[in-house]
């Protein structure tokens, strides 16, 4: 039984290792987790649990910061053998070997805003400002001057989706992360085709917010997460639910010994949360 354990756990750990070199792999590949993400079909909050799981996750993210040059070369393999030695002659008057034709501007251009887009990602705060400070205007002139107006929108698509999505809809915490004013924000959405897609993701993020269990995990939105709830604009709908349903229990203890001890122990709280219900109800 002992042994059979051993065989699983090494399958285990060949079959993990085979994963995070997989992983790591797609990332050296692709720069970007949202694209990794989209290669694989998952969310991104899949992908950085995963991730996680597999202790690689700074690993991944650091080959997204990374530009092809930067990527380690190729090493032989030790052990394996080689062919026979091959003797070439020089041929007398060869003509030198072609030199390779020089790049153009535009070729130039495509591969420096390629370099930087795997560098720092499709944000255009870093983007502008890696550019000597130019416009926003300016910055999408250059890539469309260089032909990636495309891959740069599609990119910015995904990492505006991943945001949201990992910040639950908290406008405030995405413009933050793309050092965006949130007016722009709002814009590139619009500009991007996304304000569709993101209602969507509220409507969902709401339904969760909602089917949150009473009474802990109900309680605790109220108590420790208004900020957010008020951004998704449930705050007053479930403070007055939350409001509603204490009263009627405060109602029964309020005249025994230990009152507020009867609350807690009804609600499920701790002794500090009871406390912090008591004073945000303003109960007496």
């Amino acid at each position: 039984m002992c042994y059979a354990l051993a065989v699983a756990s090494r399958q285990e750990s060949q079959t993990k290792r085979a994963r995070a070199q997989e992983l790591l792999g797609l990332f050296a590949y692709h720069h970007d987790a949202p694209l990794v993400a989209r290669a694989l079909g998952v969310s991104m909050e899949a992908l950085v649990g995963e991730l996680e799981a597999l202790k690689i996750r700074r690993r991944a993210f650091s080959l997204t910061r990374r530009t092809d040059a930067q990527m380690p070369m190729a090493a032989p393999v030790r052990g394996a053998k080689s062919g026979p030695p091959v003797r070439r002659r020089k041929a007398e008057g060869a003509p030198p070997a072609p030199s390779l034709p020089k790049r153009s501007e535009r070729d130039q251009q495509e591969l420096e805003l390629k370099s930087l887009l795997a560098e720092v990602g499709p944000r255009r705060s870093a983007l502008t400002s890696r550019l000597g400070g130019i416009s926003e205007a300016a910055l999408l002139a250059r890539f469309r001057a260089a032909g990636l107006e495309r891959e740069f929108a599609l990119r910015e698509r995904d990492l505006i989706r991943a945001l949201y999505s990992r910040h639950r809809w908290r406008e405030a915490l995405v413009a933050e992360d793309l050092a965006l004013p949130m007016a722009r924000l709002r814009a590139v959405i619009s500009e991007r085709g996304l304000s569709a897609e993101l209602d969507r993701l509220l409507d969902r993020i709401r339904r969760e917010e909602r089917g949150q269990k009473w009474p802990r995990q109900r309680i605790a939105q109220v108590l420790y997460r208004r900020d957010q709830l008020r951004e998704l604009g449930l705050l007053e709908e479930l403070e007055g639910e939350v409001a509603a349903r204490t009263r009627v229990l405060w109602t029964k203890v309020r005249a025994r010994p230990q009152p507020l001890d009867e609350l807690r122990k009804a609600l499920q709280l701790t002794t500090s949360d009871a406390v912090k219900l008591r004073e945000l109800l303003d109960l007496r």
